[in-house]
């Protein structure tokens, strides 16, 4: 029984709810007041003005979340703390920034345990989160557990992604200080799920349907001509970090497409993650136009359900994925018995970068003992296992590139250096000269009159806007389309730079380097102050191991075009390649910069599709990696 009594709102559904909640709180000398529905709930709150709400929830579409974040946003009731009690415990990880959630039927002694804290004023109405930046010793300890229990690595140069993160639960719980929270999240890990509902918070998660398009292509012909042969019914796949579904719901879809008798075999594809709420997002399937921005639109007519602005995946793609919660870092697996063994395909796509270095490794060693022999894993285009693993060789198919698990007859790892060039076919650099400065040509008058309109022939398709044509599919990386409209550009403007440095890109991806190579010196020969032409260069000598070359191509890059987001990041690498650890952390830090002035959502050039805020995650992960 506490001493000092609560002034507390009852939102309720059923009358029954308010009853025995109210003769309960009235029981243990607090004032309960009722109101029923909540259309009452904002004008109730301005007139009682309590110390507490409570929230009941029956049914889990009835805007009971649209109301939280109401009283979450105007002054009078931002600061109450709220506690919602519901019939669907799935919905605890759609309330993450609410005091409490309770399942039915109601827990009283954790319900009395809340009360108790608020009265003894541990969580004021005054919310008093602290402001003040992690002292080093606050912040190894969380560093310490966080690396324990997730895997996730937060040094000091990504310090404030985990005061962010570690502030919105503050500011749920009501606790004023760091140390304070890091007792309740060592304490109430298991019984209240705490660590679970922090990491939704330290992590970024960009995903939408077939993102990076051409790692779906490669998956397609691995099904149909590698090991998903029709002698072999059973097929695994795993989609390692799977967010809120996108990702494999793709997979899936990619299946379908690709093999006529699927409903015939075996076939399973494993999703996880380490977020239950974007698990449980997964599992309902249902996802804005945003999401479906780049999908074909015969895809969104067979695969999918309109629902008002809404789209719902079809149950047959549904029954192809099973989600489930899996810890990359502290969960043992394959096991002898498990599921996560003769994998065909992972996909590990921009889920590595939250890791240390060690962490990575060690997860890279797990990921490929899942794999069936010659098994594929699939990395972010920004990523690599240079460095990590030599286990498995890089390939490249559909302007994109994936790796395979290289094992010799007897078994055993072979280490030999894949071949960086297709056969017969010599990559030689050349020396391009440093770049020189000078005026743009003057632009010459046109002085021929138009036809008149019957006499006009049909107007050939301008080299510009084919371009620009060729320029979106490239960023959405249908490559073989802009591949094929590129060359029209040239045939019709044989010197347009831009379509000789864009075709010389899907050449690389191709892993035709040469062939690149020579696109690229095409382009320098005609105007050698395009720096996506050296950047290019960069890259191909980069992937011949000419490192050397490499940081001069890179360093043009940067002197013709400052800002140039990926030369900084791609040199940034290359230094550690070269244990040159100072002049890389510079290099990383410049990207840093560069990334925080862009306009936010925008795309990053030459980066694989990744958008500015998950770029931004990326590179504070790699600068943690290596601090």
């Amino acid at each position: 029984m506490t001493q000092m009594h609560l002034r507390v709102l009852i939102i309720h559904e059923r009358e029954s709810f308010c009853e025995f909640l109210s003769g309960l709180l009235t029981a243990d000398g607090h004032t309960p007041v009722c109101a029923l529905g909540f259309r009452e709930a904002q004008r109730s709150a301005f007139m009682v003005s309590p110390d507490l709400i409570i929230i009941e929830i029956s049914r889990p579409d009835i805007g009971a979340l649209e109301i939280v974040q109401r009283l979450k946003r105007v002054e009078e009731t931002r600061n109450i703390p709220i506690i919602v009690i519901s019939d669907s415990p799935e919905l605890e990880y759609e309330f993450l920034n609410v005091f409490d959630f309770m399942a039915k039927p109601v827990d009283l002694r954790r319900l009395r345990e809340d009360i108790d804290v608020l009265v003894k004023g541990r969580a004021k109405r005054s919310n008093s989160v602290a402001t003040e930046s992690l002292t080093s010793d606050d912040h190894l300890l969380f560093h310490d557990y966080l690396m324990t229990h997730s895997g996730l690595h937060f040094e000091r140069r990504n310090l404030k992604i985990l005061e962010r993160g570690v502030a919105a639960r503050m500011s749920a719980l009501r606790i004023g200080s760091y140390r304070e929270y890091f007792d309740y999240l060592t304490g109430k890990r298991d019984n209240r799920q705490e660590l679970q509902k922090l990491l939704p918070f330290l992590t970024v998660g960009e995903t939408f349907f077939f993102r990076y398009h051409a790692h779906y292509e490669i998956l397609r012909n691995i099904l149909a001509m590698g090991r998903a042969a029709p002698q072999r019914k059973k097929i695994r796949l795993w989609s390692a970090g799977c967010s809120t579904g996108e990702e494999a719901y793709s997979m899936a879809i990619t299946v379908m497409e690709t093999l006529p008798d699927w409903r015939e075999r075996d076939i399973r594809i494993l999703a996880t993650d380490i977020d239950n709420r974007a698990l449980q997002k997964a599992r309902e399937g249902v996802y804005g136009s945003w999401a479906m921005r780049v999908i074909e639109k015969s895809y969104l007519d067979r695969y999918f359900t309109r629902i008002g602005k809404s789209y719902l995946v079809n149950a047959e793609v549904k029954s192809l994925v099973d989600f489930s919660h899996l810890n990359l870092q502290t969960d043992e697996f394959p096991a002898p018995d498990g599921e996560f063994r003769d994998l065909d395909v992972v996909f590990c796509r921009n889920v590595m970068i939250y890791f240390s270095l060690a962490t990575t490794r060690k997860i890279v060693e797990k990921i490929a003992a899942t794999l069936a022999p010659g098994g594929c894993l699939f990395l972010g285009h920004a990523e690599t296992l240079s460095q990590i693993s030599s286990r498995f060789e890089r390939h490249s198919y559909a302007g994109s590139f994936y790796y395979r698990e290289k094992k010799d007859r007897g078994g055993s790892v072979r280490r030999e250096k894949p071949s960086l060039r297709e056969p017969g076919k010599e990559l030689k650099p050349v020396k391009s000269p440093a770049p020189r400065m000078r005026p743009a040509p003057p632009v010459s008058p046109v002085s021929a009159e138009p036809l008149p309109d019957r006499m006009a022939p049909k107007p050939e398709p301008d080299p510009a806007e084919l371009f620009k044509k060729a320029e979106i599919l490239f960023e959405a990386e249908e490559f073989r389309k802009a591949s094929d409209i590129l060359a029209d550009v040239l045939r019709k403007k044989p010197d347009h730079t831009g379509a000789l440095v864009i075709q010389g890109f899907i050449m690389a991806n191709n892993g035709r380097f040469q062939e690149a190579l020579d696109y690229c010196n095409k382009a320098l020969e005609i105007d050698d102050l395009l720096p996506e032409a050296y950047f290019l260069k960069g890259l191909l000598l980069d992937m011949n191991d000419s490192l050397a070359e490499a940081v001069e191509e890179y360093r043009k890059t940067i002197l013709l075009r400052i800002d140039f987001i990926m030369s900084h990041y791609h040199l940034g690498r290359l230094f550690y390649r070269l244990g040159r650890e100072t002049e890389g952390a510079r290099e990383l830090r410049n990207t840093l910069k560069i990334l925080e002035k862009a306009r936010q959502g925008s795309v990053i050039p030459f980066s694989g599709g990744l958008s500015r805020e998950v770029f931004l995650q990326q590179v504070r992960g790699e600068l943690a990696k290596v601090a």
